[in-house]
């Protein structure tokens, strides 16, 4: 199925249901030598009532206080050792940021925020088990480093769980799938973007020897990934060629190493004009994914219903171009902050504090879902809902996410729905309490 979103015609720097807070851009800054590149990946860290953000230039590890965001003040600047990089990324465990660079020989960077805004500590500068590595994912719950696409071309993984400053070798295994560009973990599952190679989903409980449980092809280079916040579902992003869909992948059945493409996405902001837009890190906070879509800003889609992702809003990082033209725009983001400020980071324009305003959507993490059941299902004339509150809206999707049917169920738990409208197939059924709490629920019609 395919769920493309209509193309809208905009005026340079173009918002919907998003504002900018604050900027910070410095162009003194060196530019590396392709795509008059400043700045590259970014992230952030909530600390002792303050909140930080992290951003990568070609030659310097860039931190700011941004409690404040209309006025985020640069409180660590750190030279690395080329001012040429068109890469870096971090990830954060605790009071520390790690820190990795692509091109270069600079290994891991440690950095030490427990200090800051008055100081900020790199504790450690190390190419002792890599020399580089294209990205970073940390497991904060067991302390474990993964380098992606490090220069000897194997996972390479580091635990800091004894020591967040002084990483311990693990393991350094060459996968199926091969080089990996990027990946997200949770549980010891490690879900691979590995380029053309296609998305690799591997066991890393033992780091020595780890195990594929799924692979699945594509059609472009797979370029990073992340998990709804139950889950079930996975959506990765394809940055070359350009043009590529946002894919969804439904993990329910990955327990016997079966994994299906059920769903893609792709909003182009601008309309006739050369070129196509380009989806490039997408990260996902509760029902919402965020979307950094180089020069078409950041997007934000409502996933409540994994398979029928709705545009919530948008704001473009890069008003200079109104035409697609390949690396320009908005890099990554960060939508975690406990203030809601999200963190983006443009190639061009550095630093953008955003904040979306938009409709709330509730949440579907384990053990904030009312209970549900549907009976009979399969059904054919009549489905019956019962749930575990009195006050509660429910919504019937076709397979490709477009909304069919509503209805509000008051001081009731149960709802007879007639389906004499609806033909044979898929559907999804959400249910939201009064709370915002929310469940989904595949229904089959025959």
């Amino acid at each position: 199925m395919i769920f493309i979103g209509a193309t809208r015609l905009l005026a340079a720097q173009d918002s919907l249901n998003v504002t900018r807070l604050g900027s910070w851009d410095d162009d003194a800054l060196p530019l590396a030598f392709a795509y008059d590149l400043q700045y590259n990946g970014c992230w952030g860290l909530a600390l002792d009532d303050r909140e930080y953000a992290v951003l990568g230039g070609a030659g310097h590890v860039l931190f700011f206080d941004v409690t404040e965001p209309t006025q985020p003040q640069l409180i660590g600047k750190f030279a690395g050792t080329t001012n040429n990089t068109l890469w870096r990324e971090f990830k954060s465990y605790k009071n520390r940021i790690y820190a990795v660079s692509d091109q270069t020989t600079e290994g891991l960077m440690i950095f030490d925020m427990s200090s800051a805004p008055d100081t900020v500590y790199r504790t450690y500068w190390s190419s002792e088990f890599f020399s580089s590595a294209h990205t970073i994912t940390l497991d904060t719950v067991s302390g474990r480093i993964y380098l992606n696409g490090s220069n000897v071309n194997t996972m390479v993984v580091l635990d800091i769980s004894q020591n967040p400053d002084q990483p311990a070798l693990l393991s350094s295994v060459a996968l199926p799938g091969g080089y990996i560009h990027d990946s997200y973990v949770r549980n010891d599952t490690l879900y691979a973007s590995s380029g053309f190679n296609g998305y690799y989903i591997y066991d890393f409980t033992d780091p020595i020897a780890p195990k594929t449980l799924a692979a699945l092809s594509g059609t472009g280079y797979n370029h990073n990934s992340w998990l709804n916040s139950a889950g079930t579902h996975a959506y990765f992003t394809e940055e070359i060629p350009d043009g590529q869909t946002v894919k969804i992948v439904d993990l329910q059945q990955l327990a016997n190493s079966e994994i299906e493409m059920v769903g893609e996405f792709l909003d182009p902001l601008l309309s006739n004009v050369q070129g196509a837009p380009i989806p490039h890190n997408i990260y996902i906070k509760d029902n919402l994914l965020f979307n950094s879509q180089y020069e078409d800003g950041l997007l934000i889609y409502d996933i409540s219903v994994p398979t029928g992702p709705v545009l919530m809003g948008y704001y473009d990082t890069h008003p200079q171009n109104t035409f697609y033209n390949k690396y320009h725009g908005n890099w990554g983001n960060y939508p975690w902050l406990p203030s809601g400020t999200i963190i983006a980071g443009d190639m061009q324009n550095g630093l953008q504090l955003l904040k979306y305003t938009g409709p709330q959507v509730g949440t579907d993490a384990p053990g904030h879902a009312p209970e549900v059941s549907l009976s009979p299902n399969p059904a054919s004339e009549w489905l019956h809902i019962r749930v575990s509150s009195d006050n509660w809206t429910w919504r019937l999707f076709s397979a490709t996410g477009r909304l069919l049917f509503s209805g509000r169920a008051n001081g009731e738990k149960t709802q007879t729905l007639p389906l004499n409208d609806c033909s044979k197939g898929l559907y999804f059924i959400e249910i939201q309490t009064n709370e915002g709490q929310k469940a989904l629920r595949k229904v089959v019609i025959h």
